[in-house]
């Protein structure tokens, strides 16, 4: 053989088998493609089951977004209507508190004035009180002094009508003393008759039996004295106490200061209500 034939049978022997490889090459790579080919197929199935599965699901989000859309502007609207209507609230209660603040204003100085007219009311009371219980020490030294001119001026009252009987009797036994003077009456007459009694030496009434009753009657009542309607002939006794009663009724007691033949007088103690004319005056209750 020739080198030519040679070599191209060497050549022809290689491309053979290059032509192999390539053909089992291809074969490989076919049957690789086809595996592709059907794994890609599943695959773009599966894509497009999720394709819709995912459509679905995005109109229902839609729907839904739609919805809470809707809502959310109705509550949107509720809210800006609420707004607007607190906004109104706030400003009439702003205008209320400045309303109020200005009539705070007002009665703190309305206030502040009342402190100060109690203060000073408080004060005049204090004095007013200080002067009342001066007045009313006062009014008892003046009851005292009142009871004692009025004890006084009873007794003064009785030696005044002991005077005035004194002076009637002078005057009768003047008068009489004139007539014998004058030789007016015949001797062998009678002398006159003396109106006025001549007081003899005073007698002690006869006493009271001890531990004696003495009851009487309220006769006159002035201020607080009181004038009963039992005296010495009863067996009153100066510094004596008389319970008044009314019915059954406890009214005051009375201490006599001065004592009459047929009458006595006496200072109010323990006054629980004021004696009238005719109530029940006694030594024992």
């Amino acid at each position: 053989m020739s080198p030519l034939t040679k070599i191209l049978v060497i050549l022809l022997s290689l491309f053979a088998i290059f032509l192999c490889g390539a053909m089992v090459s291809f074969v490989v790579n076919t049957n690789n493609y086809k595996v592709l080919y059907e794994q890609q197929k599943n695959l773009y199935s599966a894509a497009q089951a999720d394709v819709a599965n995912l459509n679905r699901l995005y109109d229902e989000l839609q729907k839904k977004m739609k919805l809470q859309e809707e809502q959310l502007q109705e509550k949107i609207a509720a809210l800006q209507a609420q707004n607007t209507k607190l906004m109104a609230d706030l400003q009439n209660a702003e205008r209320q508190s400045q309303e109020y603040q200005a009539r705070a204003d007002s009665w703190k100085g309305v206030l502040t004035g009342f402190e100060q007219s109690i203060r000073s009311l408080q004060e005049s009371l204090r004095l007013t009180q200080s002067q009342l219980d001066e007045a009313r020490a006062q009014g008892i030294k003046d009851a005292r002094e009142l009871n004692q001119i009025t004890s006084e001026l009873y007794e003064k009252i009785v030696q005044l009508e002991a005077l005035e009987a004194d002076r009637r009797r002078l005057l009768e036994q003047k008068k009489e003393l004139e007539t014998k003077l004058t030789g007016t009456l015949p001797a062998a007459s009678a002398p006159a008759a003396v109106v006025t009694p001549v007081p003899g030496p005073a007698r002690p009434a006869a006493p009271a039996a001890v531990g004696a009753d003495i009851r009487g009657l309220v006769t006159e009542v002035r201020s607080n004295m009181v004038t009963l309607s039992v005296g010495s002939s009863d067996g009153v006794e100066k510094d004596m106490r008389f319970h008044v009663t009314r019915g059954d009724q406890f009214l005051c007691d009375v201490v006599i200061t001065h004592v009459d033949i047929n009458q006595s007088a006496g200072v109010l103690e323990l006054v629980q209500q004021t004696p009238r004319v005719g109530d029940t005056a006694s030594t024992k209750l």
